[in-house]
């Protein structure tokens, strides 16, 4: 092949893989065609990053490392040169013997790691992932940090001194093991509160401190040094019943690579290409599993939003996304700006509530969208005054014509709801309240999940002290 025909080849391939993402706005399509490297991208709301991950994955399962390699497998015929042409102009679609034979260091799915921080968000990529590839997207992993981490531990827990079945604890099983131990130690819960205490745990988990490198640091401290021996007999319990709270999955799996380099070794290895959404929302322990997976290969996509960052009080650390460039050398900074989802008044007055903050990464979201109607501010008395007003709000154009249902109330804690709620009750106006108990917090799933977590795991005895007496016999 001579090295004009190559350039050629080279120039037809780049040009078909950017027609097939050609309806892609330039920065999505730019974001899904880097693969190599590091790859910060900052995702405004409702600028499309769902959309960028789904074809940035369809990129990789179908060309890999193609659109910015410059090799080529083969001798290529008139005939198959005749279809690279027409296809680069649009006119045919390419076989996919061509696309093969074009194709560079292609993956398989399951070598495909995507994190996410819900299960729904996880559930709807994959969905997304499978429409746009088929069934092969089933095997990537997409998940959150605690369903991977788990995956991960059940398979090399044993070397941690657990089983492959063992149980995870939510918050009421965590209540009820630490108040056993701190009877046992005979800590008075009114001196050292049960919440207290969890957060501590937790930020100690996210800190990677053990019981007996918090006890060190706790020193001459009385209230940290009480916490240290409900955390070391609390972890003892834990292992003894086969189990780990939320915050030891990350922890655990964190304590795994480090003490067993076949097991890091294994999944370095094997995510070829790692994407972590809502990256702003990492924190510290989550930021070194990351660094730890991506370390081989260092084709690691971080998607966020520095401007969205609201999880501080949990431990998030927005330094992850503002320092992933130092932390990341020859990195990559793509910024999504067009929104698709509201109006360019909502957009106005965003970018100028966010533009005062001076922790942050410049960007201005715009959008083709109609300028839409203009914000009203209303600034009440008192809270009664503002639950009327929104009553009356709404009935006002209710009985001009608007529906009921074409109504949100949006409050930021769960304590406002009583005034908005009576205003509502006193004007008549029908309502119902989001993000009541959830499903697997009703007593009777506990219940029934206690029994069936006690089956799975018989060392499990904070479920069995649960329903050992349910229903009453």
């Amino acid at each position: 092949m001579t090295e004009e025909l190559k350039k050629e080849i080279l120039r037809l391939r780049k040009q078909i893989i950017e027609n097939e993402f050609i309806h892609l706005n330039p920065q999505q399509r730019e974001a899904a065609l880097a693969l190599q490297g590091s790859l910060l991208i900052l995702a405004g709301a409702g600028s499309g990053k769902t959309t960028v991950l789904v074809n940035r994955v369809a990129h990789i399962l179908r060309w890999g490392e193609a659109y910015e390699s410059d090799d080529l497998y083969g001798e290529y015929s008139e005939k198959e040169l005749s279809i690279l042409r027409q296809a680069a102009n649009g006119q045919i679609e390419i076989p996919v013997e061509l696309v093969d034979k074009l194709s560079v260091s292609r993956v398989a799915p399951w070598r495909i790691l995507a994190i996410t921080f819900t299960n729904k968000a996880a559930n709807e990529l994959k969905e997304r992932i499978c429409a746009k590839v088929g069934e092969q997207g089933k095997d990537i992993w997409a998940s959150t940090f605690h369903a991977c981490c788990t995956r991960i531990l059940r398979r090399y827990g044993e070397a941690l001194g657990y089983t492959a079945h063992f149980t995870i604890y939510d918050t009421d099983d965590q209540k009820r093991l630490l108040r056993d131990c701190m009877k046992s130690i005979g800590i008075d819960e009114k001196i050292l509160p049960i919440k207290m205490i969890m957060a501590e745990l937790s930020n100690a988990k996210d800190s990677m401190l053990t019981p007996d490198a918090y006890r060190q640091q706790a020193a001459a401290d009385i209230r940290q040094s009480s916490i240290a021996k409900v955390y070391t007999l609390y972890q003892k319990r834990l292992l003894a019943a086969d189990a780990m709270d939320f915050d030891d999955i990350i922890f655990n799996t964190i304590t795994l690579f480090r003490q067993c380099p076949e097991a890091l070794e294994k999944y370095a290895e094997q995510f070829r290409y790692i994407m972590v959404d809502e990256y702003q929302d990492t924190n510290n322990s989550q930021y070194i599993l990351v660094n730890l997976l991506a370390a081989r290969h260092r084709n690691l996509c971080v998607v966020g939003d520095d401007d969205q960052s609201i999880y501080r009080f949990r431990g998030a650390t927005i330094r992850n996304i503002l320092e992933f460039e130092q932390d990341y050398e020859h990195s990559r900074c793509i910024k999504l700006e067009q929104n698709y989802r509201s109006t360019q008044n909502i957009l106005s007055a965003a970018n100028s509530v966010i533009g005062n903050n001076y922790e942050r990464k410049q960007k201005t979201l715009w959008t083709q969208n109609e300028p839409g109607d203009k914000l009203i501010v209303y600034t009440a008395m008192d809270d009664r005054d503002e639950s009327d007003y929104i009553a009356s709000t709404i009935k006002e154009q209710a009985q001009a014509g608007a529906k009921y249902a074409d109504f949100a109330v949006l409050y930021r804690m769960n304590s406002q709801s009583q005034g908005i709620e009576r205003a509502l009750v006193h004007a008549d106006i029908p309502y119902r309240i989001i993000g009541g108990r959830r499903f697997y917090e009703r007593k009777e799933i506990r219940d029934m999940i206690s029994y069936l977590a006690v089956i799975s795991n018989p060392h499990d005895n904070i479920r069995l002290k649960r329903i050992i007496n349910v229903p009453k016999r």
